[in-house]
Order: structure tokens, then sequence, then C-alpha cells
């Protein structure tokens, strides 16, 4: 009986583990698709074909029912959480995750500050 208990505690930890590597592996290659998308095909577009990525960061969230800028948004949604995923993916069971959640704010925050109050 208590093997059984064991085990299952095992499979557990086991699918906890892999479900945060799953996201991860997830999210890095929904944001590679959508840089991919937005280099290939959107910067041929009216709205994207003057503007800069990082101007069109910058504005993409007062446009967001344009197709082109939902995209970019989201694609920088999905690169401001991939080292969250990575790192809870890797460090999810040990003391380091509070260091990787400290991280990833600091990283958000700078992000955010040099993409929309750049000057």
């Amino acid at each position: 009986m208590e093997e059984k208990n064991v085990i299952f505690l095992f499979l557990e930890l086991a699918f906890a583990e892999s479900t945060y590597m799953i996201l991860a592996i997830l999210n890095g290659a929904l944001f590679l698709f959508s840089l991919l998308y937005v280099i290939l095909f959107l910067r041929k577009k009216e709205p994207l074909a003057s503007v800069a990525i990082t101007q069109a960061i910058r504005i993409s969230p007062n446009n967001l029912k344009s197709t082109p800028y939902l995209i970019v948004f989201s694609s920088f949604l999905l690169f401001l959480l991939l080292p969250l995923t990575i790192g809870l993916s890797i460090y999810l069971r040990s003391d380091a995750n509070v260091l990787v959640v400290i991280l990833w704010i600091v990283w958000t925050y700078n992000w955010i500050k040099y993409a929309f109050w750049r000057e």
C-alpha cells in the first residue's frame, strides 16, 4: 500500500514539472512563430511597413482591433513571459523559483520601460 502512494506522488511531481516544461516549449514556439510572422508577412503590409518594430509595439495597445498590431502585441507579451515559463519549468520545486519570479519582474519592468516610455 505504501509503494502505491510513493508511485502516485512521484507521478504527480513528474507531471507537474513536465506541464511547466511543455508550457515553456509552447510559449517559446508561439513567440518564434509570431515573430517570424511579423518579420516575414506583416512587415510588407501597410500599417507596419512604415513603422519600426519598437514603434509598432508602442502603438499596438491603442490599435488592438487591427490584426497586425494584435499579433505584434501578443508577440511582445509572449516575449515577456518567456523567462518566467522557462525559469519555472527548471526551478519549480526548489527555492530558486523565488529568484526566477523576482528576475522576471525586473525583466518585464525594463522591457516595458524600454518599449513604451523611451524618449
